[in-house]
């Protein structure tokens, strides 16, 4: 069976309750949504602007994680869901040593752009 490529870096997005917290703690155990279904939901960077639109568009700024893939993968499971789509899942709590970047962003009239230095894939340093 090939190998399937995945993306470097995954996007989780939080509200500004969530990343506060989250700054103090270093460790995001999940939102209400994620707590519920057992894992963190998570995005690739394909998916992230109808994840915005969908779920945060009642929000006046997010905090988008950047989170580097390998720093989770031993928990990381990727399943189908929204439009046959498979979407990485945490099973494990979120370390804030797996962020790379956070992107704060607005939607305007309920729908986000993106930020341009927004990547699937991790800066080559």
């Amino acid at each position: 069976m090939p190998t399937v490529k995945r993306d470097q870096s995954i996007y989780k997005v939080l509200t500004p309750e969530q990343w506060e917290t989250f700054q103090v703690s270093h460790m995001f155990t999940g939102s209400p949504v994620d707590l519920s279904d057992g894992f963190i939901h998570l995005s690739c960077a394909p998916q992230l602007k109808a994840t915005l639109d969908k779920w945060y568009a009642d929000q006046t700024e997010v905090a988008v994680l950047q989170i580097e893939a390998a720093q989770v993968s031993s928990d990381l499971k990727y399943e189908v869901s929204r439009g046959g789509a498979e979407f990485p899942h945490l099973f494990a709590d979120l370390p804030m040593s797996s962020v790379q970047h956070v992107f704060l962003v607005s939607p305007e009239d309920g729908v986000y752009t993106l930020p341009d230095n927004l990547t699937g894939d991790l800066p080559n340093n």
